[in-house]
């Protein structure tokens, strides 16, 4: 009879010699490349969150750096860019080891099954967009309103740098979008392109 494949320290070992061990070695290192894919999007919601304090603490506690705070819907949507992208490889690591790795052990790797069934399709919009779309996006809102009556209503600016800091503002809007976007997509909110297409692994 042979015996089950066992769990030790984050890796596969099977106790018999079944030829079975390149699949749960594979599986192993799946496993571990999810593990750090999650522990990779917890870095970048940290970074988002100190980049952020620090932006709006530098600009708010200077007279005069007010311009500063353009940057957050850039530095925003890059971060989270990386964190959807590190999600969606999540995501399609789970899909090969369901629908490639699987079948070719005996009795299937039903970890990733198991997850699917028991979690919703639609997470719960507030465990699952709203703290995102506060991180990301509600920054990057709150920097562009922020930067409004310089921007637009102060007198005596010369003509050049005034539209130089009303595009940089327009495209702020445009990041913030995007952001927004890609959080509603994370989340299943927003139907998402084909894996091919979208180019986030």
């Amino acid at each position: 009879m042979r015996s089950e494949p066992t769990l030790v320290d984050g890796q596969l070992t099977a106790a018999a010699n079944d030829g079975h061990e390149g699949p749960l070695a594979e599986f192993s290192a799946l496993r571990q490349e999810i593990q750090e894919r999650v522990k990779a999007q917890q870095q970048l919601l940290s970074l988002q969150l100190t980049v952020s304090a620090a932006i709006f603490g530098f600009a708010i506690s200077r007279p005069g750096m007010t311009a500063l705070l353009l940057i957050m819907p850039f530095t925003s949507y890059l971060l989270c860019g990386r964190l959807v992208a590190q999600n969606f490889g999540t995501l399609r690591i789970a899909e090969y080891i369901t629908d490639e790795l699987s079948g070719r052990v005996p009795g299937g790797l039903g970890w990733e099954e198991w997850l699917r069934q028991r979690q919703p399709r639609s997470p719960h919009f507030l465990g699952s967009a709203l703290p995102l779309l506060l991180t990301f996006v509600a920054t990057s809102v709150c920097a562009l309103g922020w930067t409004i009556g310089y921007i637009f209503l102060r007198d005596g600016v010369e003509l050049a740098p005034q539209i130089g800091l009303v595009v940089v503002w327009a495209l702020g809007v445009a990041a913030a979008i995007f952001s927004t976007m890609l959080v509603l997509q994370m989340a299943g909110r927003v139907p998402v392109r084909s894996w091919e297409q979208t180019g986030l692994s």
